[in-house]
């Protein structure tokens, strides 16, 4: 009965026709598109008098008359599309299954560096206790050894003087018996030190601690970004945004000839009259940048001077961050070669500096000492977990995303070289995971990446975003702008805990 209920919402073919239960005797003859629903024509008239209808019998003649072309529709279009579905849920479930079995296998290659670190730390304590007991245990075998000797000795004089005792003379009995007594009184030191008194007390497992060290399992999806507010910044294309703060930011155009202080609200808050290509907002609130045209680190000041830090002359600054050690990473390159053609005089580097200019670290070359690791570096930021991500320029149409580690060494490139072609990032930021964060101008797109370089999802597409150039993340306000002058401001969702 429930089958022939639902293939005959008004019963079977045979039965007669339903009448109203608000208007007693009428029969349900008519059909509401609007509300999908089958009434009497009183019920036409008064509550559904606005409403598309029709006589049951029109409608159904008008459905019949197209039946076999919308049958064929069905059956050639809207079941092929059905079944395209359906091949992309299974192919999902299969990326789906690749990427969990990646996941736990990086997850078992952690927990295994962890047992194996564990491992390291076990065998050393066994190892130390070993030694001590090997070094007590031979000095241990050392007394034993003069004690056998002793009991030996011992034995022999007691023999002697039972059997030759009444024959010696008064001197050699008195002699003797003092030999053997003081060789009995002498002792064998095997007590001092010799014992093995080592312990082990078994420090807190701290459940806590232990995840801490797992590292964090998360589903990417948990991010999301949230528009809070809009507005135009600039008449042209936004080449740098840093954020001060959560309600305000720094920007500059590609005109590279001043710096404007903006609010969340589009106000235009100071303006620096300063040609830079990169800005630095410091722990400390300090706004540090690359002044290209006097070849410097300079600071702004509140007032709305410019001072020089230190000169990186004959080399021009590009990007530039703040270090977890309080100083500053700087991007550079000659002004003389190609920009994407660099020959053997040129210099293409990014250097760790001190505020005052010291370089502490520079990073030109892979660890072969004579690859380059860029052709052109223009961002730069550094992950908390001291990792340097670095937007690089290969061509006018190819830029990548290189992950270097605090010491140099090369640990990955984004895209994927098979990828690369008509990649063009530009801007780069890291959250308080560690998870990175890459604008991708020509594709209006918004990347999320892992900390090593691996692509999660799109945080943000074309239907959000309009040609990212630039970016800027404070706590949880996450500032684009864009190619047209536009600066938007999202709220950005971490991830929970899992």
């Amino acid at each position: 009965m429930a089958d022939k209920e639902e293939e005959f919402p008004l019963g079977t073919p045979q039965e007669h026709a339903l009448i109203c239960e608000k208007h007693d005797l009428m029969p349900i003859d008519v059909t509401c598109e609007d509300c999908e629903e089958f009434i009497c024509s009183k019920c036409a008239k008064e509550d559904h008098k606005d409403h598309n209808w029709d006589t049951v019998s029109t409608a159904a003649t008008l459905r019949t008359r197209g039946m076999l072309k919308a049958m064929t529709k069905i059956e050639e279009k809207d079941i092929q599309q059905i079944d395209e579905h359906i091949q992309k849920a299974s192919h999902q479930m299969e990326e789906n299954k690749k990427r969990y079995e990646s996941v736990v296998l990086k997850l078992q290659k952690h927990y295994d560096a962890m047992v194996e670190t564990l491992d390291k730390i076990k065998k050393k304590q066994e190892k130390i206790m070993r030694d001590s007991l090997e070094r007590k245990n031979a000095d241990l075998s050392k007394a034993k050894s003069s004690l056998e000797e002793k009991k030996k000795k011992v034995l022999q004089r007691v023999k002697s003087m039972k059997e030759k005792g009444s024959t010696m003379t008064d001197i050699i009995l008195i002699k003797t018996h003092r030999e053997l007594t003081k060789l009995i009184s002498t002792e064998v030191d095997y007590k001092r030190t010799s014992e093995f008194l080592w312990r082990h007390e078994g420090g807190d497992i701290n459940e806590a601690m232990l995840e801490s060290m797992m590292g964090q399992t998360f589903d990417a999806e948990q991010i999301t970004v949230t528009e809070t507010d809009s507005f135009q910044g600039s008449e042209e294309a936004i080449y740098d945004l840093e954020a001060i703060n959560e309600d305000r930011c720094l920007l500059t155009n590609t005109t590279l000839q001043n710096v404007i202080q903006l609010s969340k609200r589009g106000e235009n808050e100071e303006q620096f009259s300063v040609g830079v290509f990169g800005m630095c907002v410091t722990d400390k609130n300090d706004v540090y940048i690359s002044d290209w045209k006097n070849m410097s680190i300079s600071r702004l000041s509140p007032s709305g001077s410019v001072s020089l830090v230190f000169s990186t002359d004959p080399l021009q600054p590009m990007g530039i961050c703040q270090t977890m050690d309080g100083g500053l990473l700087v991007t550079l390159g000659d002004t003389v070669s190609d920009p994407y053609q660099p020959n053997s005089d040129s210099r293409r580097l990014m250097r760790h500096m001190a505020l005052t200019g010291d370089v502490i670290h520079e990073y030109e070359y892979q660890e072969n000492g004579q690859t380059r690791l860029f052709t052109t570096p223009e961002k730069v930021t550094q992950n908390g977990n001291t990792d340097i991500c670095v937007i690089n320029t290969t061509s006018k149409t190819t830029v990548e995303l290189l992950i270097l580690s605090f010491s140099g060494s090369l640990k990955s490139v984004y895209p994927k070289r098979e990828h690369r072609h008509n990649s063009f990032l530009r801007d780069v930021v890291c959250d308080s995971y560690c998870n990175i964060i890459v604008s991708e101008a020509l594709k209006s797109s918004v990347h999320l990446l892992s900390s090593d370089g691996e692509f999660m999802r799109y945080l943000l597409t074309e239907n959000q975003v309009n040609s990212p150039s630039s970016m800027s993340l404070k706590k949880s306000t996450l500032w684009i702008g864009d190619y047209h002058g536009r600066v938007q401001v999202f709220h950005y969702n971490s991830y929970t805990k899992m």
